[in-house]
């Protein structure tokens, strides 16, 4: 009887030298010198967090055509920068890590939030959402049924964010002209952290479909508030100062905007957006208290 054949060596690479091996050459080809099938190779990528080319890449690479490779992200939870590959032994599954659903509903709108901001919406699949939260695609599933159920959801929680800021920092104001103030360069500080992300979420359809009657009804709901304050204070009808609040509430709203394009910096966007909302407030106010323009102290 012969020798039985003596089994190759496992492998030792790091995530980056992995990655670099199966963007430069096929996946059969890399998977058959590491002593593994390419569907083995495939699912050790896909625990460890590592893209790779789908089906149809190196035809579209032979023609010229193929687009560049995904960027490399962290490893998901548990998942370190060494990958061991063993030939001819079955893979085995990474632990699961146990968190509650709370944090992993969190966990998943993070991992989203970094994928948007890093590579845009098309980059998001819930697929590569489970993959790198660890997790098989019906546990993905279970939490978001769909792609647009996932930006709704980060969007819902992106926007929420902003608004506690604000009210966090409303709450300490004594004055109404600085409750104003406050509001405005809070909300424009939110803007310059989160921007990118809202920005980016705002222009899917599902989004500006699944938020538009809750954001109209919050915006409305706060115009009422601020302008019921403008009007006990400051004399001026309700239905003005209703008018007036959007007027200004645009403005800042449009600041934004630009302050998230990168067309501003952050400390002339506030200062611009603050001295336009009390400008407008003082001359609003004293034009209906027989007073000059800019000696009202707390509109």
């Amino acid at each position: 009887m012969g020798e039985p054949a003596t089994r190759p060596a496992p492998s030792e690479l790091s995530r980056a030298e992995l990655y670099a091996r199966v963007w430069r050459e096929p996946l059969s080809k890399v998977a058959a010198e590491l002593g593994i099938s390419a569907n083995g190779l495939a699912k050790i990528c896909d625990r460890t967090g590592i893209p790779y080319p789908t089906r149809g890449h190196w035809a579209k690479a032979r023609a010229g055509r193929a687009p560049e490779p995904p960027p490399l992200a962290a490893p998901p939870e548990g998942v370190g920068e060494t990958v061991r590959i063993a030939p001819g032994q079955p893979l085995t599954r990474r632990p699961g890590v146990r968190l509650s659903p709370e944090a992993r509903h969190e966990q998943l709108l993070d991992i989203a939030a970094r994928i948007v901001v890093a590579e845009g919406l098309s980059a998001l699949s819930m697929k590569r959402l489970a993959r790198e939260a660890g997790l098989t695609p019906p546990r993905a599933y279970h939490f978001f049924p769909t792609v647009d159920d996932l930006l709704v959801a980060l969007a819902r929680r992106e926007l929420a964010a902003v608004r506690a800021a604000q009210q966090k920092r409303i709450d300490t104001a004594e004055r109404p002209a600085e409750r104003l103030r406050l509001s405005t360069v809070t909300y424009l500080a939110q803007v310059a952290e989160r921007g990118v992300l809202l920005q980016t979420l705002q222009t899917a359809p599902a989004v500006r479909r699944g938020l538009r009657k809750e954001q109209r009804a919050l915006r409305a709901g706060n115009t009422e508030v601020v302008a019921r304050r403008f009007t006990y204070s400051h004399g001026v009808p309700q239905d003005v100062s209703r008018a007036a609040t959007n007027v200004l509430t645009s403005a800042v709203l449009r600041t934004g905007r630009i302050l998230a394009r990168g067309r501003l910096d952050l400390a002339t966007a506030q200062d611009l957006a603050a001295e336009i909302v009390e400008a407008g407030n003082r001359r609003l106010a004293a034009s209906f208290r027989g007073s000059a323009a800019g000696d009202v102290q707390d509109a």
